[in-house]
């Protein structure tokens, strides 16, 4: 999902720990369900699942800032923590039973039945969630009634990727709703989310407007992205679009204010927005300000993490703030080091790559595209041939750059199920680039 979308990230659980301090990091279970489910059951506790992958940076977000801060590590106790790699061929059935459309993804599950109590895709904070354990353990343990039965039945929709149903499930509840419940913001937020996932891009759009003043300043700036987003990135023609946008804008222009006089981390990306948005409105200067501020701003914030997971988890971000404000040859060495540092993180390697491409040095960047083609399994090898492909393409090797791409097509032919439908988005980037370049023949 685009930067204004609010688009998701130990070894072995049972590690003892003594009762006065609580560890650096929540302790997940890797890549096994049957031993998290065992755990669960022996310990009578609901299980956590955090679908995640290398790549994904709200999921590199979550593990460097939310899964290492005390107070998730306290709450997590209640909890058995399972850690799911899309990517690793071993979680195929897994994916077959619990399946995912896009990243991060957090899952609550009853142990005893294997029944979803709670849902939650995309990108989160700390507070959201400690409010989304909060809200898993009431729809487990509590009797609930009125708009807290309809946000558990939402739950429960989104649980099962019934996105329509989820979404009428979080209106309703939110329709029946004081003023000043304190999950209506989660509610509206969670609609939205599933009409996105259900692509009723207008109802997502006119919703958010419709919702968004009412909801206190803090909880605007998600809704109102999710709703911009859905009218931005619709494909069907649109004539709803432009009202929705215009209607949304002055909320996360709010939301910028208050994020340039905090400092808070976590609302940086807004500098992007905003300079996208003022770019859309042909303030060219504006823009370019905002850019560089951006820029600096993701930089210093880099720049206080002490570990290599927490410098990498704004590295999708600082490429972005240095390709938009023509930074991108001062930003290569970060990016080789976090290479050097995460050796096994095919990302890191790919972004060397499309760093290099960008400025002209096309057989390192082949190089450095070849690393990260030994690394990247599944489904994602198909994106890094894609990037390979451009790099041909952009040294005047396109019969090679034409090779590359249906060499991509033939591995996703043999990837399984779960991971060429999770992957269908790099497939039809691929098709759609091959197609490019045999019209250009």
């Amino acid at each position: 999902m685009k930067r204004l979308l609010p688009v998701l990230l130990a070894v072995l659980a049972g590690c003892a720990t003594t009762p006065t301090r609580a560890p650096a990091h929540a302790v997940f279970i890797q890549n096994d369900y049957a031993a998290a489910l065992a755990q669960a059951r022996a310990e009578d506790k609901p299980l956590f699942i955090d679908y995640h992958a290398i790549w994904c940076p709200p999921c590199r977000t979550l593990e460097a800032q939310v899964f290492t801060a005390p107070a998730f590590v306290e709450r997590a106790r209640d909890y058995v923590l399972l850690s799911v790699d899309v990517d690793d061929p071993v979680n195929e059935p897994f994916l077959e039973r619990f399946p995912v459309n896009n990243l991060p993804t957090l899952l609550v599950l009853d142990a005893e039945t294997e029944t979803p109590a709670l849902r939650w895709m995309g990108g989160v904070g700390l507070e959201d969630v400690l409010a989304l354990l909060d809200d898993a353990q009431r729809a487990l343990h509590a009797r609930l009634s009125g708009p807290e039965q309809l946000l558990l039945e939402g739950d429960r929709a989104y649980a099962r990727r019934e996105h329509a149903l989820a979404a009428a499930k979080y209106q309703e509840a939110v329709a029946r709703s004081a003023r000043d419940w304190n999950r209506r913001g989660r509610a509206v937020e969670s609609a939205l989310n599933a009409l996105w996932n259900a692509e009723h891009f207008q109802a997502c759009a006119e919703y958010a407007v419709q919702e968004v003043p009412g909801l206190a300043a803090e909880e605007q700036v998600d809704a109102a992205s999710f709703g911009y987003a859905c009218a931005r990135y619709a494909e069907e023609p649109k004539p709803w679009a432009a009202p929705a946008q215009k209607a949304l804008e002055p909320a996360i222009e709010k939301a910028f204010e208050q994020a340039q006089r905090s400092g808070a981390k976590s609302q940086v990306w807004l500098y992007g927005s905003m300079a996208e948005l003022l770019g859309e409105r042909g303030d060219e200067e504006g823009a370019r300000r905002l850019s560089e501020k951006h820029y600096a701003e993701v930089l210093a914030h880099r720049a206080k993490e002490t570990t290599a997971q927490g410098r990498a988890a704004w590295d999708p971000q600082l490429y972005s703030a240095a390709e938009s404000s023509g930074h991108l040859a001062d930003t290569l060495e970060l990016f080789a080091r976090s290479e050097h540092e995460l050796p096994g993180d095919f990302s890191a390697s790919t972004r060397v790559a499309a760093n290099l491409r960008e400025l002209g040095r096309y057989d390192e960047a082949l190089a450095a595209t070849d690393r990260a083609l030994k690394l990247a399994q599944g489904g994602r090898r198909l994106a890094v041939w894609l990037s390979r492909a451009r790099t041909l393409e952009r040294a005047g090797r396109k019969a090679e750059a034409r090779a590359d791409l249906k060499t991509a097509l033939a591995e996703a032919e043999r990837l399984p199920r779960m991971q060429r439908e999770f992957s269908q988005y790099a497939v039809d980037a691929v098709r759609s680039a091959l197609s490019g370049l045999e019209e250009a023949k």
